[in-house]
């Protein structure tokens, strides 16, 4: 950290005087642009020399998305939550359902769901059509099912939940009913 502020000082300085050396304003411009560049050099010399081999990263990634009506699901038939509440970077598709990994990374996904009208929902969590996690709502009254998993995706892989393939139809409550995924 002390080396980050001692940067950040020195990048400071030389913008200050490049800024500030009485020239005309397109010259001074181009020489604040010089600083910049130098000064960004200057910070990625400073990062190396801390070990650090990669740049910090500058992007988030999280979604948290609702179902709102009541579905009754088909076999292998992806859950779409329609209810977007938060979506930081657009990774999450409301339309289709599907979590578009913007970056190469690990991520953390969940899902909780309830059932309907006395009825068992089986759900599965994939990543491009692999399983990664099930989850199951007993039938009963109010009865809950979660899922959740931990996976590293390459940029463009795709995560979404579906009905279990090979169980009937199925009715999984909507308003009660979440997905949530983010990049560690």
């Amino acid at each position: 950290m002390k080396y980050i502020f001692i940067s950040m000082l020195f990048i400071t300085c030389i913008i200050f005087a490049s800024v500030y050396a009485g020239e005309d304003c397109s010259r001074k411009i181009g020489k604040a642009k010089a600083a910049l560049l130098e000064a960004i050099d200057t910070l990625q010399r400073t990062n190396r020399l801390l070990g650090e081999s990669s740049a910090i990263p500058s992007n988030k990634v999280a979604f948290h998305a609702r179902l709102t009506p009541d579905v009754t699901l088909g076999s292998a038939q992806t859950v779409i939550f329609d209810h977007v509440i938060t979506n930081i970077g657009k990774a999450y598709n409301l339309h289709t359902g599907h979590f578009t990994a913007p970056f190469n990374g690990i991520y953390v996904f969940a899902c909780t769901f309830l059932q309907t009208g006395g009825t068992t929902v089986n759900l599965q969590m994939v990543n491009n059509s692999s399983e990664i996690s099930r989850g199951h709502a007993a039938s009963g009254a109010g009865v809950a099912g979660s899922m959740n998993a931990v996976i590293y995706m390459k940029k463009g892989d795709v995560v979404k939940v579906r009905h279990y393939p090979g169980y009937g139809s199925q009715t999984i409550n909507g308003n009660w009913s979440y997905f949530t995924g983010y990049l560690l």
